[in-house]
């Protein structure tokens, strides 16, 4: 929660003098800003540590204790659960007042100063050192967009954005393989369909069970051309053929039925039928 709480205090939320009755900030004097907000394991407890900026030091040398201004979810029993936006810190004497977080005192203040009408420019290394000091993180410091800007760091998003271009075309290429390879192993399989099937018919089919089953085959319909498929197709269209012939009042002819007169390979189904009942 300590972290949370640190993360959700933002630099350049100011300061006031004590609270209002509301947190809003109109026609109300600000005595400065928050500058960073770390978390800190100060006397074996982690802490949250803010650093502020006052330009008047006489507005706030006798403040010594702090309380935040934020939006809260409480439960039923009024009881915190979770702290939304914080909009500002009151600051007061802990003489006249109590921070509803016991603890919540000032630590150390640092004062900065140089003659009359200079202006003291730090040196980037004295900003580094600061940084680093305060555990200061660069978000904040700087938004993504400013990342993203930057000649150095900006490269990591541009090399990434490259990269996921790359593995979306290398996905593709290999769907597309993926796809070529199935139709080419599936032709493969369809020219090689009828000999495979001339092979399990090879016992225990008599000619006519063939002619009307190879007449019927269209492996491309097929979705699986598996010897065990082919076999479970083979039993449909023998049964097929039983009910074709018992329809037109044809016997089936036996393996074993070498004398019996062979039909035409020019007539269908139904006229080989007809033909052996003597109609045409």
């Amino acid at each position: 929660m300590i972290r949370q709480l640190a993360e959700k205090i933002k630099a350049g939320t100011r300061f006031f003098i004590g609270h209002r009755e509301t947190n809003a900030q109109n026609n109300r004097e600000s005595v400065g800003e928050i500058l960073s907000s770390f978390v800190k394991e100060i006397g074996g407890r982690l802490v949250n540590v803010i650093v502020g900026h006052f330009p008047d030091r006489g507005k706030v040398e006798d403040m010594d204790v702090c309380s935040m201004e934020a939006d809260v979810y409480t439960d039923d029993e009024n009881i915190v659960g979770d702290v939304n936006d914080i909009s500002g810190v009151a600051l007061g004497n802990s003489d006249r007042e109590s921070p509803a977080f016991p603890g919540a005192l000032r630590l150390s203040t640092v004062q900065c100063f140089g003659k009359e009408g200079e202006k003291k420019t730090m040196t980037l290394e004295e900003i580094k050192t600061a940084v680093r000091t305060m555990n200061i993180h660069p978000w904040q410091l700087f938004s993504e967009e400013d990342i993203k800007k930057d000649r150095e760091y900006g490269k990591v998003y541009t090399e990434n954005a490259a990269l996921k271009i790359e593995k979306e075309k290398h996905v593709k290429d290999m769907e597309g393989l993926k796809t070529k390879s199935e139709e080419a192993i599936k032709k493969t399989e369809i020219s090689e369909a009828s000999a495979h099937l001339d092979k399990l018919m090879k016992e225990g089919y008599t000619d006519k069970q063939k002619e009307f089953i190879k007449g019927r085959f269209a492996p491309a319909t097929l979705d699986d051309l598996s010897e065990k498929n082919l076999g479970e197709y083979l039993e449909k269209e023998k049964k097929a053929f039983a009910d074709t012939a018992k329809l037109f009042g044809v016997a089936e002819e036996s393996g074993d039925d070498k004398d019996k007169k062979k039909i035409s390979k020019e007539l269908t189904i139904e006229e080989e039928a007809l033909k052996e009942m003597g109609v045409i």
